[in-house]
């Protein structure tokens, strides 16, 4: 790995950051890091799980935050072992987004073969209703495991269902950062991460990029989630190095003194160019 010590970005750089904290609710350790994240870090976009066990608190934590940029985590999945939510629609109304037990499916093995378009989009805009009635001022919509793109005739409809809803798609919005994949075998982020994060930044162009955490501590809360794929102590560990990449000082400091500029989806170009066509 490229040791960083004493590196700075060339002053001429100029990196707008969209950073991202994903599965608000999921979790109470979750919701924590997020605020801390958000108070103490550069968290400047957060995407909320609406079906989610814990998502009311979070919603008494942080809704009225007026700095941040809430998004709704369009979700079609329970993806862990011991934590399962089911759809915030009535079920009889998506039936074919529920496995036998009640709850959405666990992989996106069973949405690519059973899900419906037309019951997503019922879902979809359940869980934006309730966001929204708890208090979040959603803004932007974005794809919880990527599942909204396996169902049949979703993808082409999904955009137009986020122009109704005022909603920025962000789809497309935000380059990747070239950043190390996780250990195949561990599933674990190898190293350090806060370090990895700002290794990619400082070789990057200029432009607008993307990154994306799922913010928690390594507690024992998280590393009861987890399934056989991807066990708890993995996710524990990951989504706490995660949490670091944006609370870290060392991520801040770096932040502060290079040409990066953490930014929120509704001040980037593509947004403002889609929130243009909200009022066509």
């Amino acid at each position: 790995m490229l040791a960083l010590a004493g590196a700075s970005l060339p002053q001429s750089s100029r990196i707008r950051l969209i950073t991202r904290g994903d599965d608000l609710g999921c979790a109470r350790s979750l919701n924590r890091a997020v605020k801390e994240c958000y108070q103490n870090g550069i968290l400047k976009n957060v995407s909320v799980l609406s079906a989610s066990p814990y998502v009311e608190e979070a919603a008494k934590m942080l809704a009225g935050t007026k700095g941040i940029c809430f998004g709704l985590h369009c979700d079609l999945t329970s993806e862990w072992d011991n934590v399962k939510w089911g759809p915030v629609a009535p079920r009889e109304q998506v039936p074919s987004l529920v496995d036998a037990k009640g709850h959405l499916y666990q992989t996106n093995d069973g949405v690519r073969t059973n899900a419906k378009a037309d019951e997503a989009l019922i879902e979809l805009q359940a869980q934006l209703d309730k966001a929204r009635k708890l208090g979040f001022d959603i803004r932007y919509a974005d794809l919880h495991m990527l599942t909204v793109q396996l169902v049949p005739g979703l993808p082409e409809r999904f955009g137009e269902w986020c122009r109704k809803n005022r909603l920025i798609d962000t789809r497309q919005i935000g380059g990747r950062l070239n950043l190390p994949r996780s250990s195949p075998l561990s599933r674990k982020h190898p190293g350090d991460y806060v370090l990895d994060v700002m290794n990619a930044l400082k070789s990057a162009s200029d432009g607008e990029y993307l990154i994306v955490g799922h913010l928690a501590y390594d507690d024992p809360e998280i590393r009861n989630l987890g399934h056989p794929g991807y066990l708890g102590d993995s996710v524990a560990h990951n989504l706490n190095w995660e949490r670091l990449a944006y609370v870290d000082p060392r991520i801040v400091k770096f932040v502060k003194e290079n040409g990066v500029q953490p930014i929120r989806y509704d001040e980037t170009e593509a947004a403002q160019a889609q929130v243009k066509n909200f009022h066509a």
